[in-house]
């Protein structure tokens, strides 16, 4: 199996700073940047070769059902005629919340009726409601459920690792980083006490020989102008 990991192109929240944080949006759209970056990025999957010179010959797509990944995954499956597959477990660290005036605030993200009118063609778990995927009384996801999520993301992929599937996964930063840390079984880890980088669509590859998972390249962002790139 072949497995490429995806980040999410520039959002909203990505450019905020220290003066600005207070706009951060619980789901937020892409920046003009953005919409560039992921247009580069399916075409460079549909039309180049990876960072070893192979093509994208890619199976199954997933994505993270935050806002910005379903926008970041739309011209991928465009460009690759795949019908994405929704897959809540790799939304970002910390999932649906604001923190406003010291209190924490939970949301439930996207309903399935909000998913399937604005990403028609994208498929979706049968327990996505229309309540939304997040559990919003969580608040902010504390970071051993993160772990967890990761940890039970990398043992389906594992379950699947004698497969001749090419899989894609759109995700965010964070997540990237935790992920990586489970498939080769980093956790549980204090966090930022080292961390797997991605810039905005960046591609990391990880083959699989048997069960055993090998790095061919990280947070790779060839298809884009050195103008364009983002964190």
């Amino acid at each position: 199996m072949r497995l490429y990991l995806i980040r999410h192109a520039e959002s909203e929240n990505n450019i905020l700073t220290e003066e600005t944080v207070h706009r951060r949006k619980v789901d937020p759209d892409l920046t003009p940047l953005g919409y560039q970056q992921r247009d580069l990025l399916a075409r460079h999957i549909a039309t180049a070769t990876d960072a070893v010179g192979e093509s994208y010959p890619i199976t199954h797509l997933y994505t993270s059902a935050m806002y910005r990944a379903l926008l970041t995954t739309a011209p991928l499956s465009e460009a690759l005629s795949l019908k994405p597959l929704v897959w809540p477990d790799l939304h970002e660290k910390g999932g649906m919340f604001l923190q406003q005036n010291g209190q924490i605030s939970g949301f439930n993200g996207m309903s399935r009726s909000a998913i399937l009118d604005k990403f028609p063609g994208y498929q979706l778990p049968q327990d996505l409601s229309d309540h939304g995927w997040y559990e919003a009384a969580m608040g902010r996801e504390p970071e051993t459920h993160s772990f967890y999520r990761a940890i039970k993301v990398a043992r389906e992929l594992r379950g699947r690792s004698a497969s001749d599937d090419v899989i894609a996964l759109v995700s965010h930063a964070g997540f990237l980083d935790v992920l990586l840390k489970a498939i080769f079984e980093q956790l549980p880890a204090r966090p930022y006490t080292m961390r797997y980088f991605h810039e905005n669509t960046a591609i990391t590859r990880i083959n699989y020989q048997g069960t055993c998972p090998t790095l061919h390249y990280l947070n790779r962002v060839d298809h884009l102008p050195a103008k364009l790139r983002s964190f």
